[in-house]
């Protein structure tokens, strides 16, 4: 019996109670992620300990650690490629600070802030120089090779966005292409690297590599709406910074598609540079106009999408949490675009 569909209207409880079943491997790679500070000269050791210290979700990890779960069994070489893409992904956000020129994350200064740019990029260079060496370590290259080729789509990723700043022509498919290399890509290879250490089936690793394809595009646009309508004090990192930084997402593009064509650059100057007063009626025009709805149809799409790719796999408890933990991204989601918009 295969894992049934997703029921879009639950959000299945608490990612810490979603993630329960792998809690002591994930422990165990939280603790080796702190350990590799270790490895970097003695003389860099405080800037990098903070940055693999930060309390994140640990998504990627999880993926990876339950993926393996529900192919057979988590070994070292889990936790391993836990530690592996966390890495990547905290290189990437070491990285992201600087082009947003975000003052916080996880509720601490950003290296940025506290370092320099300079100085920031060379870190988040070294945290990938560091994870791509510990993926040439498993006895076979397909480890490191795939990482590798995660790692390059996600900087491709971040590129064109980065290319296609403050650019109204970008289009909802451009945007989604663009999430899919910069988010999608290294939860893919988490959950697709999850099965092919336990030798599974080609099959189940391509049913895994596109579960968290999926997850990834359906979390990142979740991440976006976070960045318009959340608040910081409960999201823990600098808001606003895609509208300072000109990235058009999701509910930008939608409230675009939706404006007259007279209007789109009155709309955008609003987007891209107002003030309180204009961003509060942008709120008001996104809530009133179906942005918000659309929005969150545009993440329970994705979030289908991964729970079909899992429909073929065997049921047992890993499955049943990664089902849980895809639909967690729709039910916060929900949440969020439900609430009052800030003014």
């Amino acid at each position: 019996m295969g894992v049934s569909s997703l029921n879009l209207k639950t959000s299945g409880g608490e990612l810490s109670e979603l993630v329960a079943v792998v809690a002591e491997p994930l422990a165990q790679v939280e603790a080796a992620l702190v350990a590799q500070a270790r490895a970097f000269d003695t003389s860099v050791t405080d800037y990098v300990q903070p940055v693999l210290g930060t309390t994140g979700k640990r998504l990627r990890p999880a993926l990876a650690l339950l993926a393996g779960g529900a192919t057979g069994r988590i070994t070292e070489e889990h936790i391993r490629l836990g530690v592996i893409v966390e890495l990547i992904h905290l290189g990437t956000l070491v990285h992201d600070d600087v082009l947003d020129d975000a003052d916080m994350r996880h509720g601490k200064p950003t290296p940025n802030s506290l370092l320099g740019n300079k100085t920031s990029v060379l870190l988040g260079d070294g945290i990938f120089a560091h994870a791509l060496h510990l993926a040439g370590c498993y006895p076979t290259p397909v480890v490191c090779r795939k990482i590798g080729l995660a790692t390059r789509t996600v900087c491709t990723g971040e590129i064109l966005q980065t290319q296609r700043r403050y650019d109204q022509r970008l289009s909802i498919p451009n945007y989604l292409e663009m999430i899919a290399m910069k988010t999608g890509a290294l939860f893919a290879v988490s959950s697709e690297l999850g099965a092919e250490l336990n030798a599974a089936p080609a099959s189940v690793v391509k049913a895994l590599s596109e579960v968290g394809n999926n997850f990834g595009i359906a979390y990142q646009i979740y991440d976006d709406c976070v960045d318009i309508f959340g608040q910081e004090r409960y999201a823990g990192k600098s808001l606003g910074t895609d509208m300072r930084t000109g990235k058009l997402t999701l509910p930008w593009l939608l409230l675009l598609e939706h404006t007259d064509a007279e209007r789109r650059d009155e709309i955008a100057e609003m987007i891209f540079h107002g003030d309180a007063d204009e961003r509060a009626k942008l709120f008001a025009l996104a809530a009133g106009n179906g942005v918000l709805s659309e929005s969150l149809a545009t993440v329970e799409q994705y979030v289908k999408r991964a729970g079909n790719c899992l429909a073929d796999l065997p049921e047992n408890t890993y499955t049943k949490k990664l089902s849980a933990l895809i639909n967690f991204v729709a039910g916060k989601t929900r949440r969020l675009l439900n609430t009052t918009v800030p003014a």
